[in-house]
């Protein structure tokens, strides 16, 4: 089924089931997802501002220029989902324990993607992306905190002021802009003559 420029808010769809449906320029602003399962759905250019999630799940959606900012993702689960060109910016995702407010377990986000999606503040709380895709994504000010991120592709990515500190990092992929702008965002600067790093 097509839903277009369909504003969603309240209880309408809770509880509700959605498999291979298209959402175009639909609003979700106020709207609680709770126990809402979306499955290879496409949710293209939406806004999903204001909306509540709980014990919500995608499997194989797609967000192509969909708004989903501000928004805090603790009970919601993403599988093999592509947020391409997704605008996502100061997002929370983290997974918390059932019946804690701030004890938080390892969040799955094996098999999605995101290319080219705004990223800017957000924070991933001990999330598995492993093997993830974040191709020219904007991840400025981003933190990975206990994060898993062995093979993780940050090629083309804008990673100024991203925190990876306590994450792991082997086989995590940048390219050289990625290196100098992570070297920057540590005081390190590059030397011109034989190109070789030392500290300011």
């Amino acid at each position: 089924m097509v839903y277009k420029n369909k504003v969603f808010s309240g209880k309408e769809i809770k509880g509700q089931d959605f498999e291979k449906d298209t959402f175009l320029s639909c609003r979700f602003g106020g709207a609680k997802l709770k126990f809402t399962s979306f499955k290879n759905c496409e949710f293209s250019l939406c806004d999903f501002s204001g909306c509540f999630f709980e014990l919500t799940s995608f499997f194989g959606c797609f967000f192509p220029e969909s708004k989903l900012s501000n928004l805090d993702f603790s009970e919601t689960s993403f599988e093999s989902c592509d947020f391409s060109k997704a605008i996502m910016i100061n997002c929370t995702f983290q997974k918390l324990k059932e019946g804690s407010s701030f004890i938080k377990e390892k969040l799955d986000l094996k098999g999605n993607v995101f290319e080219k999606t705004e990223l800017e503040n957000s924070v991933f709380f001990a999330c598995d992306l492993s093997g993830v895709s974040f191709l020219n994504a904007n991840l400025k000010g981003a933190v990975f905190e206990n994060c898993n991120l062995k093979n993780t592709n940050f090629t083309g990515a804008e990673i100024s002021a991203v925190n990876f500190n306590s994450s792991k990092t082997e086989g995590t992929i940048l390219d050289f802009n990625g290196f100098i702008a992570y070297g920057n965002s540590k005081g390190f600067v590059l030397e011109e003559e034989g190109l070789r790093g030392r500290v300011k």
